[in-house]
């Protein structure tokens, strides 16, 4: 199915989104890694999927209706009220006890924390062109992940010492200054190419019909499914083996380093060489044989830890940037429905993965969820290799 992009370059649009982008990357990952363990002190439970799956419930719903807001009221408004509700929870987690009460917030931190970088998509793609897609793209994700990299370091040593609200502290500081400097910086985001009103069916008919992004959806899907598994029981199973806080965040430190190092010559890679489809393919494999290792580590060296872990994101950090490339190859900015709708993979993934991993954790051991997680991403290799060119429109 040909489609007809409309599409607008903006070099200094740009600029301000990646510094925003590399700020908020900063305050979610010191919380990201942090969320199991805040759950489990507070609930007083390992049983701790709930709250999860209530998170990205919530996220789901949010999501599916979000283009309305867009349409309505323009990318730059939405996503500063996104972001303002952020600052408020991230406030008063800041403050308040760890407890039952607290743990709601929480959840709607998370949430929001989806909503962020869907709205942060839609910005992106207001501002890029197909040729320059895995450039951009590659350039976006290393420079989230810059953000990522430092902050489980100083995230750990903070919780370590001072607890939780020391690192809601710190995400509250850099939201907030994210607020202030896009309300000036950002301009013109929503001129020239409107969102047009499209009701769900309709969306989903126009979605299911290209299959392409149907088969891209499901390797994202994996990824984030590898992503929420791993997000909530690798700080979980590092504890129960003896490590504290501090060690952690040196571990995930180490662990981020592929995210910053791959994604921009791979998006480069998949722009001027090599198609999308078989670069995903290898990555899916390094992917699942990494994460299966982790089964048969029983070391507690940080050296060990931080290499295995390494391995996992050396294949995450390539599917991640390369099924960004392919997908927005597909679509331009005024698909905002389309990319509302390709990001739900998150929240699926998260809901779907808490309900498929708690009965796995109740009846075996912890670790066994590290081999139910390489053999579903081993599914994801044939649909990979089974996409059409990333340069032709379906």
């Amino acid at each position: 199915m040909n489609q007809k992009h409309k599409e607008r370059f903006d070099k200094n649009l740009l600029k301000y989104l990646y510094f925003c982008t590399f700020l908020l990357g900063v305050a979610s990952a010191f919380i990201l890694y942090l969320e199991s363990d805040y759950f489990k002190v507070a609930f007083k439970s390992e049983n701790i999927t709930f709250f999860y799956i209530v998170a990205y419930g919530i996220s789901l719903i949010l999501m599916l209706n979000w283009h309305h807001l867009v349409r309505l009221y323009g990318k730059k408004r939405v996503f500063q009220f996104s972001l303002l509700v952020k600052i408020v929870m991230a406030f008063l987690l800041a403050f308040l006890p760890v407890s039952i009460w607290s743990i709601w917030l929480l959840v709607g931190y998370i949430a929001f924390t989806v909503i962020n970088w869907l709205d942060m998509d839609i910005l992106l793609e207001s501002c890029s062109v197909d040729k320059k897609t895995g450039k951009i793209r590659g350039l976006y994700l290393t420079i989230e992940n810059t953000g990522y990299l430092a902050a489980p370091f100083f995230s750990g040593f903070l919780v370590n010492r001072y607890g939780f609200q020391a690192a809601f502290g710190v995400a509250f500081a850099l939201l907030l200054f994210v607020f202030f400097f896009s309300s000036v910086k950002i301009r013109d985001i929503d001129g020239g190419c409107p969102v047009k009103e499209i009701d769900l069916i309709s969306s989903l008919r126009k979605i299911f019909l290209r299959r392409n992004v149907m088969k891209a959806y499901y390797i994202s899907f994996l990824l984030e499914f590898f992503y929420a598994l791993m997000i909530i029981y690798t700080p979980l199973y590092l504890l129960d083996l003896g490590f504290n806080w501090f060690q952690i965040g040196k571990i995930f430190t180490v662990m981020l380093i592929p995210f910053v190092l791959l994604q921009y010559p791979a998006g480069h890679l998949a722009d001027e060489k090599y198609e999308e489809k078989d670069m995903m393919a290898v990555a899916l494999l390094i992917l699942g044989l990494s994460t299966l290792a982790i089964y048969f580590v029983n070391s507690r060296s940080l050296v060990i830890w931080s290499v295995v872990l390494f391995a996992t994101r050396i294949g995450a950090s390539l599917i991640e940037v390369l099924r960004d490339s392919y997908f927005y190859k597909r679509i331009d900015q005024r698909d905002v429905d389309i990319t509302g709708f390709f990001r739900t993979v998150r929240p699926v993934a998260y809901i779907i993965g808490a309900f498929l991993a708690s009965p796995i954790i109740a009846v075996f051991q912890l670790k066994l969820i590290f081999v139910f997680i390489g053999i579903v991403v081993f599914t994801g290799i044939p649909v990979s290799l089974s996409l059409a060119p990333s340069r032709t429109q379906s």
